[in-house]
């Protein structure tokens, strides 16, 4: 990205004033400085999975009636009602059962062979991932990410699909029945077949979930060499299929062990990075505070408060794990440091107990959290094809992103991450005097609350008053 001479003296001089700033206090006058012509990454959006029948939930596995049904898909995936959430992240499954939560495979027999015919299934159920990414189209999804947590066990040297594993036929790994890569490859396009053929498009494809995990339930190993020769085969199969795929890699567990599967990627004379279109990695072992060494799109696809019960109410108390200005901050720094196009939760909504997803579906209600109202923050307002543009505080507790939509409209989002309300200058570059500002609140005690609409002032700028431990989205409209 190029700047202009007075593009970086307007950053210089906010940095400047970041670092020079004096304490917050209920009496300081806190600047903030967004600048539309400093342009950053697209972003493709936001979203989560409902792998591991998961999807089921939500059509009544455990007894929700149809009026919720239809409320909770309202909430993740219509702008107008909710999240308006863009991403949707499929499983493609691995097993021959539906017991406990597996998700069916497409080919759940061996087929005798890598080179024998293989006898595909498909019951336009998917687990319940079909029928719902059908609803989430029609709510207004734009992108469906289908990834594979593990090879079919037969096509893998442990003879799994649980418990890691790699792929017959990668660098260094080979199996007695022969090498399976290239009816993996099939495999995984027959998949995406299948929804076309059923009307829904697949639009990206992936193989791998967390490959540095041997985990007790659907998974595969890989590094980065063994995944570049997987890549290479795959493009070649997208290509000669004639479906429009685009292609995703490699879900590692957290962000500094994508980061190590970058050199694999690129080695060779002919880099596997070349075929692919956006490299993904989770937050669990390390969080996306820093870009990945690609030129190419990056998306955070998983990450989860996995240590807690469900804690829908709080948006702020101690800082804990699963409280939505926790969260609201994960998203800001990885948008705004990690320079990621997409972020995804691990689960929209579930049954269950625990913070692992955003929406909760216990005793038949539907309980939005903290956490899926600071992702509502984002997504509502930040919409695909949006980019981000220069935004910079004179406060460290009060920290800020924005982004410019396709329409013009701007969206920022500031976050006080302090225990006292503060009064905020933003000083928007090119906003006109007269122009409308809209703020979203969301604290402890309101959910993206529309507050009344500020206009700007002469030389574009407004002034506002952020409550302690708050998220407020200024949308110019």
């Amino acid at each position: 990205m190029k700047f202009s001479v007075i593009d970086k003296l307007f950053l210089l001089n906010a940095l400047v004033a970041r670092v020079t700033a004096t304490p917050t206090s209920s009496s300081s006058l806190i600047s903030v400085s967004v600048n539309p012509k400093a342009q950053f990454q697209e972003v493709d959006g936001f979203g989560a999975s409902q792998a591991f029948q998961r999807a089921e939930d939500i059509f009544g596995k455990y007894g929700l009636p149809a009026v919720n049904q239809s409320l909770v898909l309202d909430l993740l995936y219509n702008k107008e009602v909710g999240a308006g959430f863009t991403i949707l992240r499929n499983g493609i499954g691995s097993s021959n059962t539906s017991d406990s939560n597996f998700m069916n495979s497409i080919e759940p027999t061996n087929p005798g062979g890598p080179n024998a015919k293989p006898d595909y299934v498909w019951d336009r159920y998917n687990s319940g991932q079909f029928p719902l990414a059908q609803q989430a189209y029609a709510r207004g999804l734009q992108t469906l990410y289908a990834d594979a947590w593990s090879a079919p066990g037969y096509m893998k040297t442990n003879d799994d699909e649980n418990n890691g594993g790699y792929l017959c036929g990668v660098t260094n790994e080979s199996c007695a029945s022969g090498d399976w890569m290239q009816a993996y490859a099939n495999y995984l396009v027959q998949y995406a077949r299948f929804y076309k053929e059923s009307g829904v498009d697949v639009t990206h494809l992936g193989f791998l979930n967390e490959p540095q995990f041997a985990a007790t339930y659907a998974g595969m190993l890989s590094n980065g060499t063994q995944a570049a020769d997987f890549i290479r085969l795959l493009a070649k199969t997208i290509k000669k299929s004639g479906l429009d795929l685009k292609i995703n890699c490699c879900d590692g567990i957290g962000w500094d062990d994508q980061e190590a599967m970058m050199a694999g990627l690129e080695a060779g004379p002919d880099p596997a990075i070349n075929y692919l279109d956006v490299v993904t990695g989770h937050g669990y072992d390390s969080a996306p505070t820093y870009p990945l060494s690609t030129n190419k799109k990056t998306w955070l696809t998983e990450w989860a408060d996995l240590t807690g019960d469900f804690t829908p109410y709080t948006f702020y108390n101690n800082g804990g794990p699963g409280e939505g200005l926790t969260w609201a901050n994960h998203i800001q720094v990885a948008l705004r440091d990690a320079g990621v196009s997409g972020f995804l939760y691990w689960i929209g909504a579930e049954n269950s107990t625990t913070n692992s997803g955003l929406i909760n579906l216990i005793n038949n209600e539907v309980i939005p959290s903290k956490r899926f109202w600071a992702f509502a923050q984002f997504s509502k307002f930040v919409r695909p094809g949006a980019r981000r543009i220069a935004a910079v505080s004179s406060h460290a507790n009060v920290t800020v992103s924005s982004f410019e939509n396709k329409d013009g409209r701007i969206a920022t989002q500031l976050l006080n991450q302090g225990n006292s309300n503060v009064e905020v200058k933003v000083q928007i570059t090119g906003l006109k005097s007269g122009a409308s500002i809209k703020p979203y609140l969301t604290n402890n005690d309101n959910d993206l609350e529309p507050l009344a609409s500020i206009a700007v002032a002469k030389g574009g700028s407004f002034q506002a008053e952020i409550p302690a431990w708050s998220m407020v989205t200024y949308l110019a409209v």
